[in-house]
């Protein structure tokens, strides 16, 4: 009697179970029929995956049913809610006191900053037998790899280590340069820190930006001249010069360097209220999206610029073109999470700014995403500057210095793109670049010429 009684109150619990598991698989698939789809998260920052277009080729490779698939887990009910749970659990993970939290995962490629078109929308490395490939295709670059963050005092700060052959690798870069061009062009080196050395609490901090730095200008030739962008910054660190939220620095952090820069070049930098200042509230960046840090949410930034006093047209080529299109300096529309975009519209392969300056002297600034706050200022001494990003440009820099009486180069870039292999080889493609050869017009046959039309 008693192995019925304990059959039946099994049979009854595992029917509860089976109903229960039906019930809930019942609610999950109805909500997904009748909840609204997102296009975006705003915990993850990117778009989600639309419901796919169905084609016979897509059918038999099998891309239909994959991107259908991705379809259905972008768009699970209460998804943004389950990653909020899941970011508030791991923010508990790791080692943690009460001002300091640690957050690390797998590298990310940085997202490159949206263009003006798009913004409504560590390692060794031989200098030998590096070269450009033309046919490459530059998509999510591994340039700014986000890895260790760590929150303190309601500030997210990246962590940076370098190496010594990433310093000589670099350095080796810059001199290949100097060498190329000689005592007719200026060559400058703008190492630039990312604030790990100022704000990373003193129990973590091993002033690994400096030490890459003093390493990098110890193997530079004389003649390559140096911009000591960190000291400067240093007497200023209690300023506003590096973001909360975001991985990049101010414009007033760009401005100290931009003192650095004239100091080391022979111009007189122009004070800070010899600019118009302005605002653009409300950034929540990069690094809080990286972390989803609530202590971060309550210490949103604001994007602060100075626009130069000079007059200036600027221009930028897209990806694939040749022609110049007008743009603007600064692109006063951009807010929100793309508010770091109002520094030149976000990244081209190549800009140029025409400015009211006379004085002979033409610049090219090599920069990722640090120097579109950076490069602005020199439309204040150079009369023309040209832009450079080395993650979209392909081409010859010889060309391109010696056809418009280029004067001057300044490599600006972050330390860890200074630091990256990926920078080096890319940069010394664009010195040996060569153009690849035009296909030639092949002769028409006797066969092909009744197939022209006269």
């Amino acid at each position: 009697m008693n192995k019925l009684s304990n059959y039946m109150s099994s049979y009854r619990i595992q029917k509860m179970n089976a109903f229960l598991f039906v019930f809930c698989i019942s609610i999950l698939g109805l909500s997904f029929l009748v909840l609204p789809k997102k296009k975006i998260s705003i915990n993850e920052k990117r778009s989600l995956a639309q419901f796919p277009s169905l084609s016979m080729n897509s059918l038999l490779n099998g891309n239909y049913m994959d991107s259908i698939d991705l379809y259905f887990s972008d768009h699970f009910p209460w998804r943004e809610q389950f990653i909020t749970v899941a970011n508030t659990i791991a923010e508990n993970r790791g080692f943690a006191d009460e001002n300091l939290k640690y957050y690390t995962r797998n590298a990310q490629p940085d997202s490159p900053s949206k263009t003006m078109d798009e913004l409504e929308k560590e390692d060794s490395l031989s200098l030998e037998s590096i070269a450009l490939d033309t046919n490459q295709t530059v998509n999510n670059l591994p340039f700014e790899t986000i890895k260790s963050v760590v929150v303190s005092n309601k500030r997210a700060i990246q962590m940076f280590g370098g190496s010594k052959i990433g310093a000589k690798n670099y350095a080796g870069l810059i001199n290949s340069y100097k060498k190329a061009f000689g005592p007719s062009v200026n060559i400058y080196c703008m190492p630039i820190p990312v604030g790990a050395d100022f704000y990373l609490p003193e129990k973590i901090n091993k002033r690994k930006e400096k030490e890459f730095i003093n390493d990098l200008f110890q193997q530079l030739q004389s003649d390559v001249v140096k911009v000591n962008a960190y000291e400067e910054l240093s007497k200023h660190s209690n300023e506003y010069i590096q973001f909360n939220t975001d991985h990049h620095w101010t414009g007033r952090g760009a401005y100290y360097a931009y003192v650095a820069f004239c100091k080391s070049s022979g111009f007189d930098p122009l004070p800070l209220a010899g600019f118009q200042r302005k605002v653009i509230p409300n950034f929540l960046g990069t690094l809080y999206y990286y972390t989803l840090s609530k202590e971060l949410k309550t210490n949103i930034d604001s994007v602060e610029y100075f626009k130069v006093p000079v007059s200036t047209k600027s221009f930028y080529i897209k990806k694939g073109r040749t022609a110049e299109q007008p743009t603007q300096l600064y692109a006063e529309f951009a807010k929100g999470s793309n508010a770091y975009g109002v520094f030149l519209g976000g990244d081209y392969p190549l800009m140029r700014i025409a400015t009211s300056v006379k004085n002979g002297r033409k610049v090219l600034i090599f920069k990722d995403s640090y120097g579109n706050a950076f490069s602005p200022y020199l439309a204040s001494h150079f009369e023309e500057v040209y832009i450079i990003d080395f993650r979209y440009f392909i081409g010859s820099v010889k060309s391109l210095v010696v056809k418009n009486n280029i004067t001057d180069i300044v490599f600006a870039h972050n330390v860890y793109a200074s630091n990256s292999s990926f920078t080096v080889k890319r940069e010394m493609g664009m010195l040996n670049y060569i153009a690849p050869p035009k296909p030639t017009a092949q002769p028409l046959t006797k066969q092909d010429t009744s197939k022209v039309i006269k």
